[in-house]
């Protein structure tokens, strides 16, 4: 499952642009990860320069 880490996350938008399910959202200028949708892709992870999103439990 793909988290975001909110310490890191900036609120860029880029995950949210290149996500091809639209599994992530920003709600309340947070970001989250809708994980009935996420196919796990990892495009989030390899274009985030912050390293916000990960692959977590």
């Amino acid at each position: 499952m793909i988290t975001i880490n909110q310490e890191k996350c900036t609120g860029c938008g880029g995950c949210i642009d290149l996500c091809p399910s639209i599994a992530i959202s920003m709600i309340q200028d947070v970001v989250t990860v809708d994980t009935e949708l996420c196919t796990e892709c990892k495009i989030c992870v390899k274009v985030c320069p912050m390293g916000a999103p990960a692959e977590g439990a």
